[in-house]
């Protein structure tokens, strides 16, 4: 064995690795793991675990091949069912660790973003917030920061520890409970309609007479938000203020 051939396995190993990485975090915004999607989003990262094992073990094994040539060399892979196995088997656990590293710097940006909040509002206020509640949320989406009216917002939806927001036709996460929320928005505007939804009553077009006693409420997007019955002795004086 030649002293470069060790080189070459780990750095051609070390290098497709590397290169999937941003595949794996476009995956992952696409499949994010919450309280309440992992049910699908888990085995369908288990799944993609065989697609990134292939192109890893052939990308890799491209590249040795062409650095052996190149030093009129031949490199063998060896049995393909078997040696691709003990590769999977690494690579299964190379996805996860991947996987837990992007969450991990998710949260460290998450806890930058609330330590850049509170150093740029005076005394750790809420930013822009007055009597009537927040004007304005600064939410995160694919690496950048997107500041968003609340008046633009027409429905907010629980996810675990996270919300998403409805604003425009686009969708924004936002880590933080759906009770915590709810406090600090206008509650002229903003009302909880659902144990898991909140609706801007300016972006309501009609509300519709469901099933078992609830209701369903029509936005003026086309958006259906349940209305349950638990909440509906607020409608009156939400419509009437």
């Amino acid at each position: 064995m030649s002293p470069w051939e060790p080189f070459v396995w780990e750095f051609s190993s070390a290098l497709l690795i590397w290169l999937l990485i941003p595949a794996i975090a476009w995956l992952n915004d696409r499949l994010l793991i919450t309280a309440r999607s992992w049910p699908w989003s888990v085995p369908a990262h288990i799944l993609m675990t065989l697609p990134y094992s292939i192109v890893h073990v052939g990308g890799m094994t491209g590249l040795r091949k062409l650095l052996y040539l190149a030093a009129g060399r031949y490199y063998d892979f060896g049995p393909v069912v078997s040696t691709w196995f003990y590769e999977y088997r690494k690579d299964f656990v190379a996805y996860w660790l991947i996987l837990g590293a992007l969450y991990a710097f998710r949260i460290y940006c998450l806890w930058l973003e609330g330590h850049f909040m509170a150093s740029i509002v005076p005394g750790g206020a809420e930013p822009e917030t007055t009597h009537r509640g927040l004007k304005r949320l600064v939410v995160k989406k694919l690496n950048r920061e997107f500041i968003l009216s609340t008046a633009d917002i027409g429905h907010i939806e629980a996810d675990g520890n996270y919300v998403t927001l409805y604003a425009q036709g686009n969708s924004y996460p936002l880590r933080e409970s759906l009770a915590s929320l709810e406090k600090k928005l206008n509650p002229r505007c903003f009302v909880r309609v659902h144990r898991g939804h909140i609706v801007n009553i300016d972006h309501v077009r009609e509300i519709q007479p469901w099933d078992s006693g609830d209701y369903r409420i029509v936005l003026k997007d086309g958006s259906l938000v349940n209305f349950s019955r638990r909440y509906r002795s607020r409608l009156p004086q939400l419509f009437s203020s």
